[in-house]
C-alpha cells in the first residue's frame, strides 16, 4: 500500500501594499513609499489602529523642511489678523498696501458695481 501525501499549493508571500506618503509629498519629498500595519483596536470604540510603516518594515516618519530658525521665533509664527478694510477708493488701497496691508479679494457689492476691495492688517 502507498501512502498519499497531499501537499498544499505553497501560497506566495503577500506583498504589502505601499503607497506614496501625501504629507511627505506635500512638503517636497516625493516617493515616500509607505503600508499600514495594524496595532489593535480600541475596545471603547472598537476603532482599528495603525502605524505607519516604511518600505523596510520601520516605523515612518514624515519629512519636511526644517527652517533655520528657532521654533519661537516671529519669522515662523503665524501673524493674526488685527484689522480688516472693505475700500472702494484705488488710491486708499494703494495706500494701505504701501502701508503693509494685504490684499485678500473684491466684490460688486453695490447696485452701482462699484468694487470693494478688502484688505487685512496682520501683526
Amino acid at each position: 500500500m502507498s501512502t498519499i501525501n497531499q501537499a498544499e499549493a505553497s501560497k506566495p508571500l503577500q506583498q504589502k501594499k505601499m503607497q506614496e506618503c501625501n504629507r511627505c509629498r506635500a512638503a517636497g519629498f516625493p516617493n515616500q513609499m509607505i503600508g499600514f500595519e495594524k496595532t489593535g483596536e480600541d475596545p471603547t470604540t472598537g476603532k482599528m489602529t495603525w502605524r505607519l510603516i516604511d518600505e523596510n518594515g520601520t516605523e515612518h516618519k514624515h519629512r519636511f523642511v526644517q527652517d533655520s530658525f528657532p521654533e519661537n521665533s516671529a519669522s515662523t509664527r503665524r501673524r493674526r489678523i488685527v484689522d480688516i478694510a472693505a475700500v472702494t477708493d484705488t488710491a486708499e488701497v494703494r495706500k494701505l498696501l504701501a502701508l503693509g496691508w494685504e490684499y485678500k479679494t473684491s466684490y460688486p457689492a453695490t447696485i452701482a458695481n462699484i468694487p470693494h476691495y478688502i484688505l487685512v492688517n496682520r501683526q
